[in-house]
């Protein structure tokens, strides 16, 4: 016969078994404390589709992260495109695209997320951008939301990634999916409202391959 002391560890373990089954085990929720930027050389290819203003076009396009470089005098991190270098700040924050060391778009401050990024966190911040080849200035509002922290998959694999919707002054709805163990962004999708200047429009882009993480 079971002694009183058996029954009552049994019943104990049972109690416990159903507390953590119910979620009374406390999860830690994931946070992303700083922006960590790829390895220098680390290369990608992204696939992008483009509808409405963006114009009609389906391209791949390579990407390679430079590592550091000095710009106006300060420090920043270059992500090299097809189109144009992305410089930022090693924090994350997004200073200017450029060709060559000719500006063409800035961002006065430095475009950028309220670090550290968890679920349902939000925030709105104004900038000034300048387009350069104009010399035109505009105001900017953004109003951007961790909406959630998901496996996204795309040609490339699946990865963790936050999803962090973005809205603006300017008539930009975008959704982005920002993977921080590699340090770009796996998917976006880019939508101008009826209210953007150029007309509603989707640029939609995925990761199709990345020597980051193997």
């Amino acid at each position: 016969m079971r002694s009183k002391f058996s029954l009552k560890l049994q019943v104990a373990s049972a109690g416990l078994m159903v507390t953590l089954a119910s979620g009374g085990c406390a999860v830690m929720a994931p946070k992303a404390e700083r922006y960590v930027a790829p390895a220098v050389g680390a290369t990608w290819v992204t696939a992008r589709r483009d509808t409405g203003s963006y114009g009609s076009a389906s391209v791949q396009l390579a990407g390679r992260f430079l590592g550091e470089q000095m710009w106006q005098g300060r420090k920043v991190i270059a992500f090299e495109g097809q189109e144009f270098t992305l410089l930022a700040y090693p924090t994350g924050d997004w200073v200017a695209q450029v060709k060559g060391s000719t500006p063409l778009v800035s961002w006065d401050p430095p475009l950028s997320w309220d670090w550290p990024l968890d679920v349902g966190k939000t925030w709105t911040r104004t900038y000034r951008v300048t387009i350069h080849a104009s010399k035109q200035t505009i105001p900017l509002e953004v109003r951007q939301k961790v909406e959630a922290y998901e496996d996204v998959t795309v040609p490339a694999g699946t990865f963790k990634a936050f999803k962090i919707s973005t809205s603006d002054t300017l008539g930009n709805e975008n959704l982005a999916w920002f993977s921080p163990e590699l340090g770009i962004f796996v998917k976006q999708s880019l939508r101008r409202t009826a209210k953007h200047s150029a007309g509603p429009g989707a640029r939609e882009t995925e990761l199709v391959s990345q020597t980051i993480k193997k």
